[in-house]
């Protein structure tokens, strides 16, 4: 478990060495913690709860941390990864068959009002209420199944429900896309969302579609609607639910499977019964009433089309987002290929981040479009005005390739990757930054907001969260032993003399040292020398302070010249024109 310890202290004072080297980086460096986590969940405020163990002499279990230290908790030993993050603040977690909920806010652990029981209340509160009204049967409902939406993501607890009212209906089961023997099962298997108070809203009516009559685009507002325009005849047969994509506080989008009779495709002149695919963005907030039963405020459809339908790069490029596909030819539209893909919205923009390959994440942005020009037919000389979904922009990014928790997204909306040491962040599909470095063994994460992660290696013995790893290398980096700062210039001795060493801390030593811009001699002790020195034959002068005499000097009563270079002239006349002897001494 601490065998870390010798090889981070060494690598810390290696890194020491080079910091002087390197320019600073933007990035924080995140120190290392002891422990092993098999699966983590990130909060706010430096709040998180992993399942794992600290040291090897513990068991398993499931551990909170409030920003200070660990606390295991009784009970539950795992997160459970059925319903994981739930509601603003909740963890599911389990111990064999027995539920909990772990409240990380303060770190409580409790067996009332776990996931299934909320989901059950949500359940029984909803058939009250659709067995009150004639849109229903007045009667309980036959099949009634409830999903939560934001599978493991924080938000709005939100069920979509698939309700059947009569017996000739294929049977539903829970998690599953609902299935038809006939368009007329169809009409008697209702779809829509509550939350866990029962207010709900039926979306099996309202559609607000645009198709194509061969002419032009009309507007289809609801199950069973004709238009008569132009001599053909098209009816809206019916809606069926193929997933729940993501919500915001206000809107929930969904992918539908629409049927239209006697529609026109675009870039085709006959007249067929149309299977085309739109994404609906369905207002939470309760509006009119069909039967006594609560229909949306709004519903809002936007179509999906592959090249064969479209014939748009964009239209087709955001087909290819939600169904996974690379071709855009049609090819799996009886399916949903995408299913690990995550959906979020931000600022009205939907967002799908997923694996692409084996070593890349990639995220891509669609805009919901209410007049783009689409192509008529396939001699593409007219367009028409359409209400689809369009491609933006996309961006992907490298990260590790061992786990399939190396990616996340952030409760803003922020993608999140691991990859070789460090998180990198893009927000709103832009270039990924690095934000911070950890160990480059690191490859799984769980990320709550930018200072809000939990970063671990799967099946290791190391993690570490934001706030944890800032203040735990600022104690590596105290801990560090400094090199003892080298002399550089004067240094006096303890009898008075003096010693000089130049810029790289070396002492001088039977040499000369320019010292702002004077010129002294070490002597081969080092000690600075005062006087006469003769040095390589030729005598200089060097004053009590130590700095090298030119000119005039009188010494001992005679007087002395020494030229520009302080060499001292013997036996000749100097610039001014006295002559000085043989000992250098001027001669009167």
């Amino acid at each position: 478990m601490f065998k870390r310890a010798n090889k981070i202290t060494a690598l810390l004072v290696a890194a020491a060495s080079v910091m002087a080297m390197v320019p600073a980086m933007a990035a924080t460096k995140l120190g290392t913690k002891d422990g092993t986590i098999e699966d983590a969940v990130a909060y706010k405020d430096g709040k998180y709860l992993y399942q794992g163990y600290r040291t090897d002499d513990d068991t398993s279990g499931l551990y909170y941390n409030a920003g200070d230290k660990d606390k295991k908790l009784d009970d539950a030993d795992k997160i459970d990864t059925t319903y994981g993050k739930y509601d603003d603040k909740f963890v599911a977690g389990k111990d064999g068959n027995d539920n909990y909920i772990v409240d990380l806010s303060t770190g409580k652990i409790s067996d009332d009002d776990t996931a299934p029981d909320l989901y059950d209340t949500a359940r029984t509160k909803l058939n009250t209420k659709l067995k009150k009204t004639d849109r229903y049967g007045n009667t309980d409902i036959k099949d009634l199944y409830l999903n939560k939406i934001k599978q493991n993501r924080f938000g709005d607890v939100w069920y979509e429900y698939t309700a059947t009212t009569s017996s000739s209906a294929t049977a539903l089961a829970e998690n599953t896309v609902p299935t038809y023997t006939t368009t007329a099962d169809a009409a008697e298997v209702y779809s829509g969302y509550t939350n866990q108070s029962g207010a709900y809203i039926d979306c099996s009516k309202d559609a607000n579609i645009y198709a194509f009559n061969g002419t032009k685009m009309v507007k289809l507002e609801s199950v069973g609607d004709k238009d008569d325009s132009d001599g053909v005849k098209l009816t809206l047969k019916s809606i069926t639910p193929i997933k729940t994509l993501a919500q915001d506080d206000k809107y929930i989008y969904r992918l539908v499977k629409v049927f239209v009779e006697n529609a026109r495709e675009v870039g085709s002149a006959s007249t067929v019964n149309e299977t085309s695919y739109y994404l609906q963005k369905i207002s939470k907030a309760q509006g009119q009433q069909e039967k006594d039963a609560w229909l949306p405020k709004t519903t809002e459809s936007y179509q999906l089309g592959s090249k064969a339908i479209m014939g748009d790069g964009d239209v087709n490029d955001a087909y290819d987002a939600i169904f996974g596909l690379s071709a855009g030819d049609g090819s799996n539209e009886s399916g949903y290929a995408n299913a690990d893909a995550i959906y979020y919205v931000v600022d009205g923009s939907l967002f799908t981040t997923f694996k692409s390959g084996s070593d890349k994440v990639k995220t891509i942005k669609m805009n919901l479009k209410t007049s783009q020009k689409l192509k008529k037919d396939n001699a593409n000389t007219t367009k028409i005005d359409g209400h689809v979904v369009v491609k933006d922009t996309d961006k992907d990014q490298k990260i590790e390739d061992k786990t399939n928790k190396s990616y996340g997204v952030d409760v803003n909306g922020n993608v999140w990757a691991l990859k070789d040491g460090t998180i990198l962040e893009s927000s709103k599909c832009g270039d990924f930054k690095t934000m911070y470095t950890v160990d480059r063994s690191f490859d799984s994460m769980d990320v709550y907001d930018e200072n809000n992660i939990v970063v671990w290696e799967d099946g290791g013995d190391a993690y570490t969260t934001v706030n944890e790893g800032k203040k735990q290398a600022e104690d590596d980096a105290s801990q560090i032993v400094q090199p003892t700062p080298a002399k550089v210039g004067w240094d006096k001795l303890a009898d008075g003399s003096w010693n000089f060493y130049d810029a790289t801390g070396t002492k001088v030593v039977n040499n000369w040292a320019n010292v702002g811009g004077a010129w002294y001699f070490l002597k081969a002790d080092g000690v600075m020398a005062t006087g006469w020195q003769q040095v390589g034959g030729v005598w200089y002068y060097l004053n009590a302070s130590g700095a090298m005499a030119t000119g005039w000097i009188n010494d001992g009563g005679n007087w002395y010249y020494l030229n520009a270079s302080g060499a001292m002239l013997a036996n000749t006349t100097t610039p001014d024109g006295y002559y000085v002897g043989p000992s250098g001494a001027w001669v009167k």
